[in-house]
């Protein structure tokens, strides 16, 4: 039986883009109901990121990876990617996750702000090993007061292409984590607390880089 995947696209926008109003609006909207329709497509997020306000980001629930891939071999996504272009500065970076449980993303993504993680290892890294360490995060994390507002993580389907400042890229293995928050403030607040650094150390330990961004998202 197929695994859902959750599907994230960074859609870069041409500067200044307001996609709540005009003709921005009519094509973000069109876009979002064209992909809300396609079967097996369960439900579609999106929001700007809090520190580039100039990338949308998409997170969709589907049933499979082979729902969208459906969609992408459909008749319809010629003219749907062709609808978006006056908006786009740039291609879309896509990807998928396979999201593990126990917490439901849905919980994460439905806060006010949600922290979301990159996690990048060598393609020789354990992947049982820090499935252990993401469960002693999430373990840790839910018994010490914050404001956190549910935890969702995975590996891609994909790798990635990642590298540290002035060293040479190259394909990694990815990890996609999502923390839901009260606003970007209680989460650098709560960066500063002693209990963070008793949370931290599980989620640092294995990766070679991490990245982190906060989106504001909202259910279509």
């Amino acid at each position: 039986m197929s695994s859902p995947v959750t599907e994230i696209a960074y859609m870069p926008l041409v500067a200044g883009t307001d996609l709540t109003t005009g003709d921005a609006k009519l094509i973000w909207d069109g876009m979002l109901k064209t992909i809300a329709a396609q079967p097996g497509c369960k439900s579609v997020y999106w929001g700007l990121q809090v520190e580039n306000p100039d990338i949308a980001q998409l997170a969709i629930d589907w049933k499979s990876l082979e729902a969208h891939k459906t969609f992408e071999r459909s008749e319809t996504y010629p003219p749907f990617l062709a609808a978006l272009k006056p908006i786009l500065a740039g291609a879309p970076t896509i990807f998928h996750l396979t999201l593990s449980p126990p917490t439901p993303f849905s919980t994460p993504i439905s806060a006010p702000t949600t922290e979301c993680i990159s996690l990048y290892f060598t393609s020789d890294h354990s992947t049982a090993a820090y499935d252990a360490n993401w469960a002693a995060f999430v373990d840790t994390a839910g018994k010490v007061p914050s404001e956190a507002q549910g935890l969702a993580g995975g590996w891609g389907v994909e790798e990635h292409e990642y590298a540290k400042e002035g060293e040479q890229g190259g394909k990694k293995k990815f990890f996609g984590g999502f923390i839901g928050w009260p606003s970007v403030e209680a989460h650098m607040q709560f960066r500063k607390e002693e209990a963070f650094r008793g949370v931290v150390g599980h989620l640092r330990d294995g990766p070679v880089g991490i990245k982190v961004h906060h989106v504001h998202f909202r259910k279509f």
